[in-house]
């Protein structure tokens, strides 16, 4: 299994419009393999934004290569790759909210960190740039009346069928629950039977704070109270955990 990796966007630039040197890790480690020191919390660290990464990518249906995004240099990084940058905290939290909450890859580092603070002030005029992932059905409106505004609703969801548990946090725009009831059956069948559907974001919830990192807690709390800002374009954040059992 070979990996030939490209600069992303924020790589480019004199002398760095090359490919980075193909990576092989099937093959034998090797005396000029680069070493560095790393604790075990930064591992889990750049495996954790690995995987959300590669969630994201898969919910998205975007065609874009986890690994690729990991191993090439990123605005939000600092012209760092997320491999390298991820270890420490910082670009983790970093990390860990854009594909949590579907943001766009190319943001910049200052962008990503006015949101870990609670800050959108510097989003507020910029509009969306990508399209709104409604998931399941729409609810049917009737034309002759204007569309109701979105509002955000969270659901928590614990099934058990025999073979495994899931406990899932899911969180999105809609009009009523019932829209959300439909995306959360395409997303989880007959799981979704077991869901409890609310208006609104509650931090305090013992799923919630399970399966939801603080910082993205805090940017739903800022969606609740302000459902039309920038901050709620596109949300569509589902975070599940399978348990044998």
């Amino acid at each position: 299994m070979t990996a030939t990796i490209q600069f992303g966007s924020a790589a480019r630039g004199p002398g760095r419009d090359r490919p980075i040197a193909t990576i092989d890790p099937i093959d034998y480690d090797l005396p000029g393999d680069e070493a560095f020191l790393a604790t075990r919390r930064g591992m889990c660290r750049v495996a954790t934004v690995a995987a959300e990464a590669g969630a994201r990518f898969q919910r998205d249906g975007t065609g874009v290569d986890p690994m690729a995004w990991m191993l090439a240099p990123r605005t939000m990084f600092g012209g760092e790759a997320p491999i390298d940058a991820c270890r420490r905290r910082g670009p983790f939290l970093r990390g860990v909210l854009v594909h949590g909450l579907g943001l766009d890859l190319d943001m910049g580092a200052e962008e990503v960190d006015d949101l870990l603070e609670g800050d959108a002030s510097t989003l507020a005029a910029a509009p969306p740039d990508r399209p709104h992932r409604s998931g399941g059905g729409r609810a049917v409106i009737p034309t002759s009346l204007p569309a109701p505004p979105p509002r955000l609703f969270t659901a928590t969801v614990v099934s058990r069928d025999g073979f495994e548990t899931l406990h899932a946090f899911h969180a999105s725009l809609a009009v009523d629950d019932a829209e959300v009831a439909d995306r959360l059956f395409c997303r989880m069948g007959d799981a979704a039977a077991d869901a409890i559907i609310v208006e609104g974001f509650d931090a305090s919830d013992p799923m919630v704070e399970a399966l939801v990192a603080p910082a993205i807690a805090n940017t739903l709390a800022l969606v609740a109270d302000d459902p039309v800002s920038p901050l709620a374009a596109g949300l569509d954040l589902n975070v599940e955990q399978r348990f044998l059992g």
